[in-house]
């Protein structure tokens, strides 16, 4: 089983006996929620992202799996032994499950997409041909997979709400149209001090 130090390293897809539900928690609560992650783009823009629990159930592809299960329970119900084994339980859950394994198994190599993703504006708020009101996107290739984390501007701060994977065939879909805008310098801060820079001096 991985660490929280190594999803803070992962470059790779995950097997599910290096990965749980747990593990998830305890990363997203001690390592994405105290920092802020800033970017200075060369169009003048500064985004700073910030992750919040309510958005987690849908960034890891839950509500595709089990859509009974509300945003402010996730975590409590992992707390009480909330496992992927329980996605399991029904043929049809299975499938859901099964239909969404690359998404919550590349959630693992997040923070190397904040690190090193590409960055991509969505125009309108809204991904074309599809229902996804996202406004800026960190896009890696991970496993040949096309890896896009999604983010829409919320309380103020830019928010990751879904990972969208496209597969090997074309991992370029979902961003081919979009405008790709480069990265000056990056900041991860925490407490109000930086403890991570980046610069790439575009």
């Amino acid at each position: 089983m991985f660490t929280i130090d190594d999803l803070m390293n992962l470059e790779e897809m995950p097997s599910w006996d290096d990965i749980s539900l747990e593990l998830y928690k305890e990363f997203t609560i001690k390592v994405l929620f105290p920092k802020i992650f800033r970017y200075y783009l060369v169009d003048g823009q500064v985004i700073e992202i910030q992750f919040k629990e309510w958005a987690m159930k849908h960034l890891w592809g839950i509500q595709h799996v089990d859509g009974g299960i509300k945003n402010t329970e996730l975590f409590d119900m992992i707390d009480s032994g909330l496992t992927f084994a329980d996605f399991s339980k029904t043929r049809a859950m299975k499938r859901r499950f099964l239909d969404n394994k690359d998404r919550i198994r590349l959630f693992s190599c997040i923070y190397s997409i904040l690190r090193n993703g590409n960055v991509f504006y969505v125009e309108g708020g809204q991904l074309p041909d599809s229902k996804v009101k996202i406004d800026y996107i960190k896009s890696k290739r991970i496993n040949a997979k096309g890896v896009h984390l999604g983010m829409r501007y919320e309380e103020d701060t830019y928010v990751p709400i879904t990972l969208l994977i496209d597969r090997a065939i074309d991992p370029d879909k979902t961003v081919r149209n979009l405008k790709e805008i480069k990265v000056a310098r990056m900041e991860i801060v925490e407490e109000g001090n930086i403890v991570e820079m980046k610069n790439w001096g575009v």
